[in-house]
């Protein structure tokens, strides 16, 4: 029975691990017409056991799913940490100057490469789909900020804060 917890922290392995781990969580399996019931109806016991939310979900449906939420924000996180850390207009590395906000935004850098490598690998076609949409997000507000359009960033940044809030 295919199944991916959606939890965890950016530390891996069991040394990682901790008690309420999974506890509101959810975890989505995904049976297929292969799927003993049986080992099915077992696999969502013990997930419900550990305190999960269990979701059944088509493969292809958790593999686009899965790109948008958790494989796209570590592609970013990544690259932003990549990208400040080349900015070389001083002599210095600036990213001694972060606080709050970009400590948050990147935390899952901190996370295993290899273990990432080998995601980006396993789910490519749904990465660069969510990467093209980033792509073209990311593109409007560039031409907002080029254009000087504040009313426009407005909007844009209005639209992400209610989508953020209502479901976060």
């Amino acid at each position: 029975v295919g199944g991916h917890p959606i939890a965890g922290t950016e530390h891996s392995g069991v040394e990682a691990s901790f008690a309420a781990l999974y506890q509101g969580k959810r975890c989505i399996l995904t049976p297929t017409a292969h799927t003993d019931q049986g080992a099915l109806v077992k696999v969502m016991r013990m997930w419900e056991a550990a305190g999960s939310e269990v979701i059944l979900m088509d493969v292809v449906k958790h593999d686009r799913v899965v790109a948008a939420i958790s494989h796209l924000p570590h592609m970013v996180a990544y690259s932003l940490v990549n990208a400040v850390e080349g900015y070389d207009r001083f002599d210095e590395s600036i990213l001694k100057y972060s606080a709050g906000g970009f400590r948050d935004f990147t935390r899952i850098a901190s996370s295993d490469p290899a273990m990432w490598r080998d995601i980006a690998l396993m789910n490519r076609d749904a990465i660069l789909e969510m990467m093209d949409s980033f792509n073209g997000y990311f593109a409007e507000l560039r031409s907002l900020v080029v254009q000087g359009d504040g009313e426009g960033m407005r909007r844009f940044f209005e639209e992400s804060k209610n989508s953020r809030d209502g479901i976060l």
